[in-house]
């Protein structure tokens, strides 16, 4: 058994009618299997007991609910019709205050109470084998659509009646709490602006679920459901700031991926065991297809990109790149030995009509496995560099050794009280973070896209 699930059996175990047969309970057992829960008991103990606080005053006070913290980077909270609900640490992690994550927890608890999961027919979702874990945990695209309807439509939310509905109904759970309502228009904004960031920014568009998936930035119907709710009220009410703090206090951040890149711009892959050397104060991404290397100019100065496939069998590279990458304006072709490595295949490519100074395209067979390479120079580049720092990259492909495997992405948040003069940008000199470190420290900290810390308040940065 996994230090995970260990950490969490002690919990879960006392949970009653936990091994019922719904759509929640087999999602459930999923992510227990495939080790999702986010593994601090201290967490888990908070979402539940902030989860039950809130029930106690929605209308299905007298019901079992089940509320668990999940292990993932990906912003995404959902419930299912047995009362099952999740809550990513990625959402969290955004979360500002109790009131907001509780806006969040409450929203959900309201898609129970109203029936929204069985309307919606989830009850049928499938849970062992069916790779929904996965999906629900990593948003990968092709998961998505390669799920039935029934997932489909857990992932995807409600639509824009159901949404107002538990807008309305979570807000006035939150205000009997003793929270103010208002933090679930705060929460929509919070998560509003993370939605366009990684969309015009970072280009990588997520898919929200439920309490900000289908609203306006200024959403009237939403602002009149929340006023309405101000009036519940209690007259007083009690301070929740410092539990929520001390634990986002250490909170993991992004993903302990088996894919990354080190300080020293080495790519590794601990699944295929492999490592890519590339130049220094290159900046280094990768996706499901490809590692892309640009040079501190941009892609102006230079650009390297390297795919890597396992063909049935390696054909000759110069009859590869014609017959199945078509390339067709190769200027010249070369077979090169570089020393102390490996033979390549390399092909100039025409550039004429294009600003670029140069374009290769090179073959290294490795194994069963086939690299390849492409290189550009742009107006701001040289030439000859580029073909020096290509050749570079090839000999840099090797098997992860020791420290390698010793790498972990983990990165964890760390909340620091401001001081007079502090700034994002010199708050992000602290951080761990590579890319759109200010950027992204503004929006963990609800002040997207202008706005800076005030001293004394605690502040999000990821180290």
């Amino acid at each position: 058994m996994s230090f995970a699930r260990s950490l969490l059996l002690s919990f879960v175990l006392l949970l009653p009618g936990i091994a019922s047969a719904g759509a929640g309970a087999k999602l459930y057992n999923e992510f227990m299997d495939s080790d999702a829960m986010y593994p601090d008991e201290e967490w888990q103990e908070y979402i539940d007991s902030l989860g039950q606080k809130l029930l106690r005053h929605s209308a299905d006070k007298d019901r079992e609910y089940y509320f668990f913290m999940l292990d993932s980077s990906e912003i995404n909270a959902f419930a299912t019709a047995d009362a099952y609900i999740f809550v990513n640490r990625g959402l969290v992690a955004f979360m500002g205050s109790e009131a907001q994550l509780a806006a969040v927890i409450g929203h959900e608890i309201a898609h129970v109470v109203a029936r929204h999961p069985a309307k919606r027919r989830t009850t049928n979702l499938l849970g062992t084998g069916t790779g929904i874990a996965a999906m629900l945990l990593t948003g990968r695209v092709e998961t998505y659509e390669a799920a039935d309807i029934a997932t489909r439509t857990l992932l995807a939310g409600y639509g824009r009646d159901m949404e107002l509905e538990a807008d309305r109904i979570g807000a006035e759970i939150i205000a009997r709490a003793g929270y103010n309502p208002l933090a679930v228009i705060d929460a929509v904004h919070v998560l509003k602006d993370q939605e366009l960031f990684s969309l015009e920014v970072t280009n990588q568009p997520r898919n929200y679920h439920g309490l900000f998936s289908t609203h306006p930035q200024n959403d009237k119907r939403l602002h009149d459901a929340v006023a309405y709710a101000l009036d519940m009220l209690p007259e007083t009410t009690e301070e929740h700031a410092s539990k929520f703090w001390d634990l986002m206090d250490g909170l993991s951040y992004g993903s302990d991926a088996p894919s990354g890149v080190n300080e020293d711009n080495v790519y590794y892959d601990k699944g295929q065991r492999l490592a890519i050397e590339f130049p220094p104060k290159w900046d280094v991404t990768h996706n499901r297809q490809q590692v892309i290397a640009r040079a501190p100019g941009g892609r102006d100065e230079g650009l390297i990109s390297i795919v890597t496939m396992t063909p049935e069998t390696l054909d000759d590279p110069s009859n590869f790149v014609k017959g199945t990458l078509k390339v067709m304006d190769a200027e010249s072709e070369s077979t090169i030995q570089l020393e102390g490595c490996c033979e390549i295949y390399m092909v100039e490519r025409s550039i004429e009509g294009s600003n670029k100074k140069i374009s290769v395209l090179a073959i290294r067979d490795r194994g069963p496995d086939r690299y390849i390479i492409r290189g550009e120079a742009g107006p701001r580049g040289d030439a000859s560099d580029l073909l020096e720092k290509v050749k570079g990259v090839i000999r840099g492909i090797r098997n992860l050794n020791v420290s390698d495997l010793q790498i972990s992405n983990t990165q964890r948040i760390r909340v620091v009280v401001a001081k007079p003069g502090d700034t994002y940008e010199k708050l992000a000199q602290q951080s761990s973070l590579r890319r759109h470190a200010v950027e992204t420290l503004r929006l963990l900290n609800g002040h997207h896209p202008n706005g800076e810390p005030r001293a004394g308040d605690y502040v999000k940065i990821v180290q």
